[in-house]
């Protein structure tokens, strides 16, 4: 059964590692749709042609500023990043399940321990 505890394992650790790596997930995606996507936008084809043939450098200048032409590679370099952390989200809420059953076990058998002595 996927969801049976073994023994010697810390459930409260796999879960905080899964955790972290589903809030990565969720703060690649956040920044992508919500800070990046201005710069993953394609404004006007021609114009964003002419701009890069005559600024072919990542330090060059554009309506954006200086150094315009970098934040749109690190845009686009940047897009698609959450999928890598994706998978963490289910094997989240996998080991908190898990986790349950771990907690409920020890429960119970520190309340042996207790009626035993």
């Amino acid at each position: 059964w996927p969801v049976r505890p073994r023994e010697g394992i810390n459930y409260d650790f796999v879960a905080t590692l899964y955790l972290i790596g589903s809030t990565l997930a969720l703060s690649f995606y956040l920044l992508e749709t919500k800070i990046l996507a201005p710069l993953l936008v394609e404004n006007d084809p021609v114009v964003d042609a002419v701009t890069s043939n005559e600024n072919d450098s990542a330090t060059s200048t554009d309506e954006n500023g200086e150094g315009g032409n970098a934040w749109k590679e690190f845009a686009n370099g940047m897009q698609g990043m959450y999928f890598i952390f994706v998978p963490f989200v289910p094997c989240l809420l996998w080991s908190l399940v898990v986790r349950y059953f771990w907690m409920k076990e020890t429960k119970k058998i520190s309340l042996l321990d207790k009626k035993d002595n």
